[in-house]
């Protein structure tokens, strides 16, 4: 009988923060397509399209093994690029171009360049882009307990004590430059609905412990929270989308009690 090789798996959140980091979009040099398929009719949700890759193999026998690298190393989000169909089946069958540094390099200058479109766009976000995102999250039940809303650290205290990089706290300053206005959104919806606040705020700890739950490192966590909100976005997929959902995750990271019970 044909022995079968170990493979190492991918966790399902650590495929989510790659995916956040790639703007769902395919981080192939040049190619940049939309990994999303939007819904045509009502009831139906969109389809995603994209291919996780591993750039150092899950199993001795795949392209680019590393045996100096832990299970947890393979199966990050460091070690992981998405793409297309035919860039994933590519760089998996043309190894003398694609090797290890060829594809740490696309991945690097595709998420530097999606990170620089949200950036621009958080000027643009209006309150139809923060209903888009916020409006599934508070009505969505929370299943996390310990759901009360407390006193948060100051913001400087939190990234010092989850030791958050350098990636991160750019985010987060990028995002707090709109908290005024995701403030007023919050403030202006809770005239309608007064429980709209304390939901999205419940949702979003939920969301947090969920992630924690799946053994994340802080600043995967916050890509993880921030990939979450654009899921429940819908099928809007843009950079003014995914710069509200930025704004409300970082919002949300500065007046909640979590990144802090460590």
């Amino acid at each position: 009988m044909a022995q079968t090789s170990r493979r190492d798996r991918v966790p399902p959140a650590q495929e989510k923060v790659v995916i956040a980091r790639s703007g769902n979009k395919c981080a192939y040099p040049g190619c940049g397509t939309d990994l999303t398929v939007d819904p045509r009719a009502d009831g139906d949700r969109p389809k995603a399209t994209g291919r996780v890759a591993h750039i150092a193999a899950a199993s001795p026998d795949g392209p680019r093994y590393d045996e100096t690298m832990t299970p947890e190393e393979r199966g990050s989000a460091d070690n992981l690029i998405y793409l297309c169909s035919p860039h994933h089946d590519a760089v998996d069958s043309q190894l003398n171009l694609h090797t290890c540094e060829f594809l740490q390099d696309a991945k690097r200058k595709h998420e530097i360049a999606v990170e620089r479109a949200v950036r621009n766009a958080l000027g643009k976000v209006t309150f139809e882009e923060l209903e888009v995102v916020c409006t599934v999250l508070a009505s969505t039940p929370a299943t996390s307990p310990n759901l009360d809303v407390e006193l948060a650290l100051p913001v400087q205290e939190k990234i010092e004590l989850n030791e958050l990089g350098e990636k991160s706290v750019q985010r987060i300053t990028a995002g707090l430059s709109q908290a005024t206005r995701v403030e007023a959104f919050i403030s202006f919806q809770t005239t309608i609905a007064p429980s709209f606040g304390h939901s999205l705020v419940a949702q979003f700890k939920s969301e947090y412990y969920a992630a924690r739950a799946q053994n994340l490192e802080p600043d995967d966590v916050f890509d993880y929270l921030v990939e979450t909100a654009i899921e429940n976005a819908g099928p809007r997929d843009n950079p003014r989308v995914r710069a509200a959902a930025l704004a409300v995750v970082a919002y949300l990271f500065e007046i909640c009690e979590v990144f802090e019970h460590e």
